[in-house]
């Protein structure tokens, strides 16, 4: 059927050549270009461009005319694509530069068999708005091309050398759980794909994509002489299990593909631009998704010899740094001690326990803040703040603090440690006061107590000891322990009916995607569910009570707390492996009370 229609379309075509009053095709290089001139009317000292396109390949040689007040000049070759109906052919151009020498109206004779003459009117530097000149300024012909670069190492381009994808990873070996940063290049012929359809998306399951920037970094290029827009996405790379992987990037476009061949279009192009248009009317772009070369990745596992007790998974370069506020402390006053963790690598895997038990000193649970210093969290510092109190004066000595990691360029694992940090707590204001008080200020406003005048009793007991009192709070007492019987099961239906409002919570926020509303409600429930199982405040239901309750057993639990600060301080993105293995964590333990 396509070989029936190609064959009347020719025929069509031939026919309209015969009655068609059009010059003679000659069979050369130029049988299938034109030119054309802007501006058209210039000053003297300006110059004009002339453009000559070609549909019949690269055009290698083109005449300069020769016209006495006008000098000709060469000034680049290009190749691309002209657009009839929307659809690309593939086209060759030559920028020729036109400089007047002396004003008057001049006529420039075709360049190419089949075109016509072109004209140029070169006014004085002082004629006020030339119509011409006008529409130049307002659209002025392309800029000359500028230098062709060429194909970034490891792209291949597609549909039809339209578009390229590119995965720069890095060429070492990486760790299990490392955040590398990687960077998605995807570039784009502009006019010929349409359309952008989506972010670039990693293929295979052994690998997270994380904190994609949201806007690509955009540049353009002249790349093998055509015109491309490339853009650039940061993101932070993590593998889930050992081995060789080969891994690529896609991402999906909407492309205007030539289908038709080389001699239907140099047919329709002699038959002048109406047929041509026609000939592709109704031609729309058409949905691809194209993917980059494959990438060689491999996958160490880390090591267990020399590794820490303490080592909670972080991998990357880290510094660490301590101090104390406020510098001059009294006796009972709350003090501040941070641990600020500084560097690169898998911050969501930084974690410090900081002061656990401390003589002379009350320590309370630290809390954690991430600020990145890049667009995909790969580099910043993480803060640990954690409240301290000592009714001890003197001259106090904080330890220093240290934090164990894995360093992927010495290839072992490593200690960071802090200096201690030498206090001294003064004298509290009630230390300082002796114990005198200061009667008239305690009295000041105030009314003293005093017996009423002129009242008599006949009994001293006082009045909490006499019958008719004792029965009230005794009543109440027996009121309120027949409330409490008759509230006991139904308050139990309400705890059930708190924890599924939390459980529904949780896993709404789990399909949503938003990381920091899931952690948040993961860990309400866990402190609800906790609270009750252990008969403890809420507030009391922290990371170290349940290391403590459930021993070598809480270490998810107990990334499942750093993982709700990270989500609320520094925008953490898991994926959605990340969000199943945390939904079913919560429900095991909603179960098991």
């Amino acid at each position: 059927m396509r070989t029936r229609l190609t064959h009347w379309s020719k025929l069509l075509v031939l026919l309209l050549g015969l009655l068609a009053p059009i010059a003679p095709v000659h069979a050369a290089d130029l049988s299938l270009a034109y030119e054309s001139i802007e501006p058209s009317s210039i000053r003297i000292g300006d110059t004009a461009i002339i453009r000559v396109t070609s549909l019949d390949g690269y055009l290698d040689n083109v005449p300069l005319p020769s016209v006495t007040g006008l000098k000709f000049e060469f000034v680049a070759h290009q190749q691309g694509f002209e657009f009839v109906a929307g659809k690309p052919i593939p086209s060759s151009y030559v920028y020729i530069r036109v400089t007047p020498e002396f004003v008057g109206v001049f006529t420039i004779p075709g360049l190419t068999p089949k075109s016509r003459t072109l004209g140029l009117e070169v006014v004085a530097a002082d004629n006020p708005n030339p119509s011409a000149w006008r529409t130049y300024k307002q659209n002025p012909p392309p800029p000359a091309p500028k230098a062709t670069a060429s194909l970034p190492k490891g792209a291949e381009l597609k549909a039809g050398g339209a578009a390229f994808v590119r995965l720069v990873v890095p060429s070492r070996s990486i760790y299990v759980g490392e955040s590398v940063p990687v960077d998605i290049e995807v570039g784009l012929r502009p006019g010929i794909v349409t359309s952008l359809n989506g972010l670039p998306t990693l293929t295979g399951g052994d690998f997270t994509l994380n904190n994609l920037s949201r806007q690509p970094e955009r540049r353009d290029e002249v790349i093998g002489g055509n015109p491309f827009t490339l853009m650039t996405w940061h993101s932070v790379l993590a593998a889930v299990k050992p081995g060789d992987f080969s891994l690529s990037v896609a991402a999906p476009l909407s492309v205007k593909i030539n289908t038709l061949s080389r001699e239907d279009i140099s047919i329709a192009a002699q038959m002048g631009a109406p047929f041509l248009q026609g000939l592709y009317n109704g031609i729309k772009p058409k949905d691809l998704t194209i993917a980059s070369p494959p990438s060689d990745v491999r996958v160490l596992s880390l090591p267990t010899e020399g590794r820490p007790k303490d080592f909670t998974g972080a991998v990357g370069g880290f510094q660490v740094a301590s101090e104390i506020s406020p510098a001059h402390p009294a006796a009972g006053d709350p003090l501040t001690l941070r641990l600020r963790v500084s560097g690169a690598g898998n911050f969501d895997r930084v974690d410090s326990p900081m002061l656990s038990e401390l003589e002379h000193w009350k320590t309370y649970p630290p809390r954690s803040s991430f600020k990145k210093d890049d667009a995909v969290g790969y580099k910043g510092e993480k803060v640990f703040e954690q409240p301290l109190i000592t009714a001890q004066t003197g001259d106090q000595t904080i330890p220093g603090l240290d934090f164990s990691y894995f360093n992927p360029n010495t290839k072992r694992y490593e200690r960071a440690q802090t200096q201690p940090i030498k206090i001294t707590i003064g004298t509290s204001l009630a230390d300082r006061s002796g114990g005198s008080v200061d009667a008239a200020a305690l009295t000041r406003g105030l009314r003293p107590d005093h017996p009423r005048s002129n009242s008599l009793v006949g009994d001293l007991e006082p009045l909490y000891f006499q019958r008719t009192f004792l029965a009230v709070p005794t009543a109440l007492a027996l009121i309120l322990a027949g409330i409490l019987l008759l509230v006991r099961p139904s308050q139990a239906r309400v705890n059930s009916k708190v924890t599924a409002r939390a459980l529904a919570k949780l896993d709404a926020a789990a399909r949503s995607g938003n990381p920091a509303a899931f952690f948040e409600a993961a860990r309400n429930t866990l402190v609800q569910t906790f609270a009750a199982r252990w008969n403890l405040p809420p507030d009391r239901v922290t990371a170290e009570e349940i290391r403590a309750q459930l021993g070598p057993g809480a270490e998810d639990l107990e990334r499942l707390w750093a993982l709700a600060d990270e989500a609320k301080y520094s925008r953490y993105e898991p994926g959605s492996t990340d969000f199943q293995h945390w939904v079913t964590l919560v429900h095991g333990q909603v179960k098991e009370s």
